[in-house]
């Protein structure tokens, strides 16, 4: 039986932990080829290996994507690997940490912009020929409730986040006319970094989740974006996607 996104070639960013990791793992699964980029090539190298003892293919490619020669270097190999691009799955952010606004300088953020929205559309421009190409292209960039809910000592990284649904939305209205859709989800998801980081957070979320728990990537938010990126998916653009058990209602 072929598998739902056989043929199809994917670019992952921060793919060597958390979310990134989680989602090119099940793309893989699900039959795609992964270009997996991040800063850390041991952590792309343990993908790698995982991925393989299944059958996948995984590529992986150091990257600081605030640099845009290293943004271009991805994606030159992975066309060179694999032939092309279908799939852009934009996970990468940095500048996370607690930090209220008067704490805030220019520097941070500035970071939280460079790794986040900056980095997703550079990463979008220098995809977007291949996307086009492939007739089914599909981007997926993360944002987060963080920014949605406007969180205390999140204002740089939020504001990063909300800047990456406004370019979400603007280029679903460009670039339809091309067959890409691009959407974006806001993933609350138990990862490794927020269980050890954040047990008191993870706690206080379960407790306003209506289904009583938080979901892991592979299992609860995954599914999601195999659906989005697949043919299946191709009505779907310019939309944001809480993935969170319920925690936000909307009408």
């Amino acid at each position: 039986m072929m598998k739902k996104l056989e043929g199809r070639v994917a670019i992952v960013t921060g793919a060597s932990s958390g979310v990134g990791r989680g989602l090119a793992k099940v793309l893989a699964e699900n039959g795609a080829k992964i270009c997996a980029c991040a800063r850390r090539v041991e952590k792309l190298e343990e993908l790698k290996a995982e991925v393989e003892a299944f059958g996948g293919e995984v590529l992986p490619v150091a990257c600081d994507v605030t640099d845009v020669d290293q943004i271009n270097n991805v994606v030159a190999q992975c066309v060179e690997r694999f032939g092309g691009i279908d799939i852009l799955i934009n996970c990468a952010q940095g500048a996370m940490q607690y930090r209220e606004i008067n704490d805030v300088d220019e520097a941070y953020a500035l970071e939280a912009f460079e790794s986040g929205p900056l980095a997703s559309m550079m990463f979008m421009k220098a995809c977007f020929p291949y996307l086009k190409e492939s007739g089914h292209g599909r981007i997926i960039n993360t944002a987060s409730a963080a920014g949605y809910d406007g969180n205390a000592g999140f204002g740089a990284y939020g504001m990063a986040k909300e800047a990456i649904r406004a370019i979400t939305r603007t280029a679903a209205n460009e670039w339809g006319k091309y067959g890409i859709t691009v959407n974006v989800f806001l993933p609350i998801i138990a990862t490794d970094f927020f269980r050890e980081t954040q047990p008191a957070a993870l706690k206080s979320l379960e407790a306003k989740t209506p289904l009583g728990y938080i979901g892991t990537t592979e299992a609860d938010c995954a599914p999601l974006i195999v659906l989005l990126v697949s043919d299946e998916g191709g009505y779907f653009t310019g939309q944001s996607y809480m993935v969170d058990g319920g925690i936000h209602k909307h009408s």
